[in-house]
């Protein structure tokens, strides 16, 4: 039996990010019980970082509990945060969101390692043990084929029971909250934790917006006063506001006589017009090739890019029902 340290561990903060955290009863219950019964549970670590045991290394620390490290072995960071996303999906109580953020997160390291295994370029020997790519050169380690992204969303539907598709629209999902969490970090824990309902459209939508309208919607949702906030309720008044506002840093307002005769049909009809051309080079592109002699790497990109346009499309059908 591994004998029990107090010894330093060190935290990396995208690692402890992806930890689900506890609520305020189970951190307490945790620490009754760590003071009851010592931590029988190892903190698991890579190259010295907590990966797992955040909550239970902060606990002994404080109390001078002993605790038990197991040290896991990886190629990179990418597959530590695999792990992490895959070990949090297993054991957690997770909100709906979170389960849709680490499964397009585990989707989206693994296929960042994949990519990094295949590239050719740089020596990043001299990076630090926690920020190791997978990209890292090893001569000491024979050079094994990757998987490709659709094997890989295959493998995690299957472990979550969900269909690939859907992986890859969790992709999207986790892409959209890290473009958000890079300009507005708080929203994106209130997200997450199920405190703001926001649909994964909405989700998208909200990350392409600037730094300060997000703030002006997370401002609106946080003064409806009911448990949890839904976006749809406040996105039109958020968008009054926003409209108001850019008409009132215009320096002039051009009059009636100045102004193009306005043609409400004119975007819907150019949107019509080509979307047959779109439609003909699918089917001529299907008729004509042989799927079996082309690269994994090429089925998926046309993948991740038809599952992106499937999603527009249901967009722009679900916008066009709300009209009518």
């Amino acid at each position: 039996m591994e004998s029990k340290t107090l010894q330093t561990l060190k935290i990396d903060k995208d690692f402890k990010n992806l930890i689900c955290p506890l609520e305020n009863k189970e951190y307490l219950q945790l620490e009754a019980n760590l003071l009851a019964d010592g931590c029988g549970d190892p903190i698991i670590t890579w190259n010295g970082f907590i990966i797992d045991g955040h909550n239970r290394y902060e606990l002994c620390i404080r109390h001078q509990i002993p605790y038990t490290v197991v040290e896991m072995k990886f190629n990179c960071r990418e597959s530590v945060i695999s792990w992490i996303c895959a070990n949090q999906l297993g054991i957690r109580n997770i909100t709906v969101e979170t389960r849709k953020f680490l499964i397009g997160m585990q989707y989206e390291s693994e296929k960042l390692s994949h990519d990094l295994k295949n590239a050719q370029g740089k020596n990043q020997y001299d990076k630090p043990e926690s920020e190791l790519s997978c990209g890292t050169p090893n001569s000491k380690e024979e050079t094994r084929p990757s998987p490709s992204g659709h094997v890989i969303a295959q493998r995690i539907a299957q472990e979550n029971q969900i269909a690939e598709g859907t992986v890859l629209k969790y992709a999207i999902y986790t892409r959209a909250l890290e473009a958000m969490g890079q300009k507005v970090p708080e929203m994106v824990p209130k997200i997450l934790s199920g405190r703001y309902k926001i649909s994964h459209n909405n989700v998208v939508d909200l990350s392409l917006l600037t730094s300060d309208e997000i703030k002006k919607v997370g401002h609106r949702m946080e003064r409806n006063q009911q448990p949890f906030v839904q976006y749809n309720s406040t996105r039109q008044k958020t968008q009054n506001t926003l409209e108001q506002a850019s008409s009132n840093d215009s320096p002039s307002t051009p009059s009636v006589k100045d102004m193009p005769a306005f043609d409400p049909d004119a975007a819907i009809t150019a949107l019509t017009l080509t979307i047959p051309s779109w439609v003909s080079s699918i089917k001529r592109t299907r008729m004509n090739t042989d799927f079996d002699r082309v690269s994994f790497y090429a089925k998926d990109k046309l993948t991740e890019t038809l599952i992106h346009l499937q999603y527009t499309i249901s967009k722009m059908l679900s916008a066009i029902k709300e009209e009518e």
